[in-house]
């Protein structure tokens, strides 16, 4: 969640479909990603542009804001004059990942489900990627890692019961 609240509407490529993923808000800093894989340009799937444009909609009024940017090296900054996205909608004070945990822990348990940490989204999409067939060099890739290796190992586990039949998917992707 710590790129997510760090989202600006500079990082926001809807010609392209994406966002770019250029810092993360780590306890009251923003920083480049630890990694430089991490610094990427990440895919929105449908429901997930649809929200951006509802996003972007919304924060038309905020006001660009100047952000010291910890660099990979952990001691220069570099000033950004960015507008966050992800803002309490009565303060207008960015959020903190304190905010969307206790934001996601009572929206569970509005809607009934176990209390999970929010990362779990993260996940859930990757599982439900995998048994959707969609390649694990992709979603690694847009998870911000170099190779599947932690894909497979942490993410991603293949749900059969979620599995959609590979030949109905097969006969479309060859026209049949």
């Amino acid at each position: 969640m710590s790129e997510v609240i760090a989202l600006a509407v500079e990082d926001v490529d809807m010609e392209a479909g994406g966002v770019h993923v250029r810092r993360a808000r780590v306890a009251a800093e923003y920083k480049v990603p630890k990694e430089r894989s991490r610094i990427r340009f990440v895919e929105l799937i449908a429901p997930a542009l649809e929200l951006m444009q509802q996003i972007l909609k919304d924060s038309a009024g905020y006001e660009r804001t100047e952000l010291e940017v910890i660099q990979r090296d952990n001691v220069t900054r570099k000033k950004e004059r960015i507008t966050l996205l992800f803002r309490n909608s009565v303060s207008g004070i960015p959020w903190s990942g304190q905010n969307v945990s206790e934001w996601f822990t009572a929206h569970l348990k509005r809607s009934g489900v176990a209390h999970r940490g929010a990362n779990q989204c993260r996940h859930t999409f990757a599982s439900q990627a995998i048994s959707s067939y969609v390649p694990l060099e992709w979603v690694a890739r847009q998870l911000g890692h170099t190779d599947t290796t932690m894909v497979k190992k942490h993410y991603g586990r293949w749900i059969p019961a979620n599995t959609k039949s590979m030949a109905k998917i097969v006969s479309e992707m060859m026209g049949f």
